[in-house]
């Protein structure tokens, strides 16, 4: 049997990264417990799983980036153990549909981050794309006032927010690679949620099943998306990866029943139109930057 060419793994490793991701939403219904026990299972999971990943692409080299890097590397494993708290009470509060869209805009706001504490430029096409994106936000959230979810949404921003936060900092030290950093997040993550959770309580199926989460969607969602960039453009990889807020809603509402409000639907396809449009952008105006001499 041929070798597959690097062109093909890499679309293989960058689909198999956001089939990864979208897992949560059914994994996160499909379980009796409460939200805070989903937190420390799931980081649980990733404990266990993601060392193996680190060991086996970078070795003992893992760890060295990020002691290089210091105190920012400290930020982004805040941040990053921010998003793991807050996806988890968004998608206990609203619409998975809801959150992966929400969730969505955090490429939207790295470039405004970016703009604001890295000189970044934004272009006047950045500006309308953005301004695109905040409309179907608009939609999104406005179709939930008066239905109850309206903290789930807010929860989901805050993802956006913190993750933004946290690829603005690692996108200052590119040079270093601080994908071990997930680690000590999974460890906070777990920390915190001990003192609102009693995760001895929960049932052996469910204990699975979020450990499976932890290193399905994010273990193995992590490293597939990391391996795919060795082999395409970023650009490309991140357009693959929108495939995540496509997929999970579809995959809750075939097997859980969770059907999507209309206005999401609307609001969630014009989020998803401007991000195509930012990373076309962005990789079209990172071709006709001049070539290092």
């Amino acid at each position: 049997m041929p070798a597959l060419s690097s062109r093909l793994r890499g679309l293989l490793l960058a689909l198999a990264a956001p089939l990864s991701w979208s897992i949560g939403g059914v994994i996160i219904r499909s379980v009796d417990t409460e939200p805070w026990d989903i937190v420390f299972w799931r980081a649980a999971g990733h404990l266990l799983c993601f060392p193996v990943a680190l060991w086996w692409l970078w070795g003992r080299s893992a760890f060295s980036d990020a002691r290089a890097v210091g105190l920012p590397a400290l930020a982004v494993a805040f941040f990053i153990s921010c998003t793991l708290v807050f996806h988890v009470l968004a998608m206990t509060s609203t619409t998975v549909a809801n959150v992966l869209i929400l969730q969505s805009m955090s490429p939207l706001l790295v470039a405004v981050l970016a703009w604001a504490f890295l000189d970044e430029k934004l272009p006047l096409s950045g500006w309308a794309v953005l301004a695109l994106a905040f409309c179907g936000l608009a939609l999104v959230i406005g179709g939930s006032f008066g239905g109850g979810d309206m903290a789930g949404n807010l929860f989901a921003l805050a993802v956006a927010v913190c993750s933004a936060s946290h690829v603005t900092i690692v996108r200052r030290h590119r040079a270093r690679n601080l994908a071990v950093v997930t680690l000590p997040a999974a460890i906070l993550a777990c920390g915190v949620s001990l003192f609102f959770a009693n995760p001895l309580t929960v049932g052996l199926t469910d204990i699975g099943l979020l450990i499976l989460l932890g290193g399905v969607q994010m273990s193995l969602g992590l490293t597939c998306f990391i391996m795919a960039l060795r082999h395409l453009p970023a650009a490309e990889v991140t357009l693959i990866a929108l495939l995540e807020p496509i997929l999970g809603p579809i995959w809750v509402w075939l097997f859980i029943g969770e059907e999507p409000a209309a206005t999401t639907l609307i609001g969630g396809a014009i989020v998803l139109t401007a991000l195509a449009i930012h990373v076309t952008l962005a990789a079209r105006r990172a071709r006709q930057l001049p070539s290092p001499a």
